[in-house]
């Protein structure tokens, strides 16, 4: 078939001379072929650029969908970095006031902490989960600083509440007289052992209570005339004689600084002053041993 030759006869119309080609079958195929191969190439060329139109808009999407990803990766990296620093901030701080309330808390140490090396190279989801893990951790250091920082107010609110019941301060403003010790009775003249301090002062001068405490008892009492006491807690009780008025009664709790009673005579007394006593267990010791501002003395 390929080797012989066709006569292919064309007749313009019914006038013109009829026209004759001789063709071998060869180039009648290869005609064929051509033909065959630009129709397939009409029918496949719309849906090959319909795919590839396609697969662009896919490429687009998941070119933005890479950088908002980027973005958000960039941002969760931010927030965690900040929250790190936070809470290296609230660290230290805990420390100092952990310091300060005389409590021995050894450092978290999370400012020295940061992201692994390479980083930046990992795939989305291995990146995702770092960020989970140091979020995880994070929280954890969170809760931890939570619980040191509550057992630092604990302890600020003990010694708070301690130190506001230690008499520290005189509880009336004078001349300091007789102090605590062996001295000679200004009535008797004989040797004797004083056991509190004397403060001159004009009769009706306040008398404030020398720290928190709660008044336990007042009453008549021979030579120190009228006295008052408080309780302080921890075996620590304070005396007042010699008062000319009591400002409190017995189950008032007062507070450092309180009008308790005013300054007189009574008793066995030479002048008006207050005698002040402090007590500890049974015991009477030495009041300068708590004062902290003796300048209230003139």
């Amino acid at each position: 078939m390929l080797k012989r030759h066709y006569t292919v006869m064309v007749v313009p119309d019914a006038r013109g001379s009829m026209k004759r080609f001789q063709v071998r079958g060869s180039q009648i195929l290869g005609a064929l072929a051509v033909v065959a191969s630009v129709a397939v190439l009409a029918l496949v060329a719309p849906v090959a650029l319909l795919r590839a139109h396609g697969v662009a808009r896919q490429l687009e999407a998941v070119s933005v969908e890479r950088d908002e990803l980027a973005q958000r990766t960039a941002e969760v990296e931010a927030t965690i970095a900040d929250l790190r620093a936070r809470l290296d901030l609230f660290e230290k701080r805990t420390a100092k006031l952990a310091v300060m309330a005389g409590l021995d808390m050894p450092s978290l140490g999370i400012g020295g902490q940061g992201y692994p090396k390479g980083l930046e190279g990992l795939p989305p989801v291995a990146r995702a989960d770092v960020f989970r893990s140091e979020a995880e951790e994070l929280s954890g250091l969170g809760d931890l600083i939570d619980r040191r920082l509550g057992t630092v107010e604990r302890a600020f609110g003990e010694q708070s509440e301690r130190l506001s019941r230690i008499p520290s301060i005189v509880p009336v403003r004078g001349l300091m007289g007789s102090g605590f010790g062996w001295r000679r009775d200004p009535f008797t003249g004989l040797r004797q052992f004083h056991r509190g301090l004397d403060v001159s002062a004009p009769e009706g001068t306040p008398v404030r209570a020398p720290a928190d405490g709660i008044v336990v008892k007042t009453e008549r009492n021979g030579g120190y005339g009228r006295v008052l006491y408080i309780s302080h807690g921890d075996g620590v009780v304070t005396r007042y004689g010699h008062l000319s008025a009591y400002k409190v009664r017995p189950g008032a709790r007062v507070r450092r600084g309180d009008v308790i009673a005013l300054v007189g005579s009574s008793g066995r007394s030479t002048a008006s002053h207050l005698h002040y006593e402090i007590l500890v267990r049974g015991q009477h010791v030495n009041p300068m041993k708590y004062i902290s501002d003796e300048g209230l003395f003139y």
